[in-house]
């Protein structure tokens, strides 16, 4: 037998394993007949969506078909995201109640829909959200039926399976009012967008609530599909990167999260794109690299320090595109860019220097819980106790390292309260898919002092990350350590995995890895599905979904 002969039998037999697993589990699982049909082609759904995504990748296989790394990231990100939305379902992310009201609240601003008993009495304060009087407003279905969602595993399923889609009954679009402070509108501009178009639509609860997590999704699909284009290295890693189950489930959620992923992926894809040699500078590229940076700033402030990759580009390139270029308009817009970083910058400093200071290098005196006896974290006894503190802090960096790879990845997807996990072998599998991909899809990589300033950006970030947390959160089992949210890790990696990879082809290495970790992709999710489905064995149902029927 040849090599060619044995590699595609191992693939058939990889989807054979795969597909026959996944009917199974499903059969077993998931099919209901005591059930609706709506419930039961929930599940379906879910399960066609694997063996599609398998058929797909087997065919370029087998066939020895051309392929391309938007094309297969497209058709995968679009399945695995679909389904991740069905498998973990609305309300099931992080903090995700808050961000539905921020994307409700959003979607109203975009329907033209104003916020009702603002404070209008005192002038200072004029136009200030009151809890507890201020409100917006909502449809009468969204609102009574949201909390039937929030942690009613595996009653979600029922609710949202057997819930209006794509029709909202006359009297459940009366407009009640709805007390709950929203936050930022400008972080949910596209999953407001989504949740908007769907009451434009008409469409019910279960309908409007998937609408604007799919448009998350669909920025997901963009973004990488734009990103694969013109990235010079690193193809593969962003596939890779980009279908782990906790990029695909915070990118299917409410979470404003998705646009600190993808606009710190977006930066680094311009930078790398206008480094290299054939690629002609214009002054409004400059526009282009700071309007990244500018959408990074109202998610988290932090990841704005990946601007120092704009020294990625080398700085003759400018000199020779733009400062020699002789045209009027190239130097008309490089002026207004100038003054423009100059006025910004002066009112960055003056306005939010006390902030900042007050923030990061005092004490954090916000809504996040901390633990007043910890004065270990304030920038004054840091200075009179460096080796002491800096040694606390590489502890929980140690303790932490293993803890925040595997979370990335999908060790712990969704609510904190519901705990949701991808099964270890899968994580680690799709750990090594990653570092391997990066090992043998030979090729060039970025030049060495283009790692120096990538390094410093992540340097950068790490720090600040680790100072935001030091005085931000309280430590996991009392003042042993310091724990980072993995959360705030993941851009980190996802660019240093990307900048580590190599401007390798398509070829069929690149794709068994693809093709593998979608197999990977299958067991992940079955057992979160298993961990979902007997979530409340033993326990009575809560008493919130008798609005629904179920008891």
């Amino acid at each position: 037998m040849t090599k060619d002969k044995a590699f595609r039998l191992g693939a058939v037999l990889l989807a054979a394993v795969g597909t026959i697993f996944a009917t199974v589990f499903f059969i077993l699982n998931c099919f209901n007949t005591s059930k609706s049909k709506f419930y039961n082609g929930y599940f379906l759904f879910i399960l066609l969506i694997m063996i599609a995504t398998t058929v797909y990748l087997l065919r370029f296989l087998l066939l020895d078909k051309k392929w391309s790394y938007p094309r297969v990231f497209v058709v995968l990100a679009l399945g695995w995201s679909i389904s991740m939305q069905l498998v973990m379902p609305p309300i099931s992310g992080v903090d995700e109640v808050s961000h539905y009201y921020g994307a409700y609240h959003c979607s109203n601003i975009l329907l033209g829909m104003k916020d009702h008993d603002f404070e209008t009495e005192r002038q200072e304060e004029w136009g200030r959200w009151i809890q507890g009087t201020t409100y917006f407003e909502m449809r009468a279905e969204d609102y009574i039926l949201l909390p039937t969602v929030d942690i009613t595993f595996p009653y979600q399923y029922q609710v949202l399976a057997d819930g209006n889609w794509f029709h909202c009954p006359e009297e459940a679009k009366q407009l009640v009012p709805c007390y709950e402070y929203p936050a930022r509108a400008r972080r949910y501009l596209v999953s407001g967008a989504g949740m908007a178009i769907a009451r434009l639509l008409g469409f019910g609860f279960a309908g409007t609530i998937f609408m604007g997590r799919m448009m998350n999704s669909l920025l997901l699909i963009f973004m990488g599909w734009f990103c694969l284009k013109i990235i010079p290295v690193g193809k593969l890693q962003i596939v890779s990167f980009a279908l782990f189950p906790t990029i695909l489930q915070l990118c299917s959620s409410y979470s404003y999260d998705n646009m600190s992923i993808l606009f710190s992926l977006l930066l680094l894809t311009m930078c790398l794109y206008y480094s290299q040699d054939h690629v002609k500078l214009h002054a409004w590229d400059i526009i282009i690299i700071a309007i990244c940076m500018a959408m990074l700033i109202p998610n988290k402030t932090v990841y704005a320090l990946f601007g120092v990759w704009f020294f990625m580009i080398p700085i003759k390139k400018w000199w020779k595109d733009v400062g020699l270029s002789k045209k009027w308009y190239e130097y008309g817009i490089l002026a207004v860019v100038l003054a423009g970083i100059i006025v910004v910058g002066k009112k960055l400093v003056t306005k939010y220097y006390w902030a900042v200071y007050s923030q990061i290098f005092w004490k954090w005196d916000g809504s996040i819980e901390q633990d007043d006896t910890m004065t270990s974290y304030t920038w004054y006894y840091f200075k009179d106790h460096i080796p002491e503190t800096l040694k606390f802090a590489w502890n929980g960096i140690k303790v932490d390292f293993w803890y925040n790879i595997k979370h990335v990845i999908g060790a712990e997807i969704g609510h904190v309260r519901l705990n949701a996990t991808v099964p270890v072998a899968c994580t680690v599998l799709l750990l090594i898919c990653l570092i391997v991909g990066i090992v043998i899809n030979k090729g060039k990589r970025i030049k060495p002092w283009q790692y120096v300033i990538l390094g410093l950006g992540l340097l950068l970030c790490l720090v600040a990350v680790f100072i935001g947390c030091l005085v931000r959160f309280t430590p996991v089992e009392g003042s042993e350590r310091i724990q980072i949210s993995y959360r705030y890790l993941i851009p980190i990696y996802m660019c240093l995995s990307v900048a580590l990879g190599t401007d390798a082809k398509e070829n069929k290495k690149a794709l068994a890895l693809i093709y593998i970790q979608n197999i990977v992709l299958i067991f992940a999710m079955c057992g979160t599905l298993y961990f979902l489905l007997h979530l409340r064995d033993g326990q009575p149902v809560p008493e919130i979904l008798k609005l629904v029927g179920i008891s």
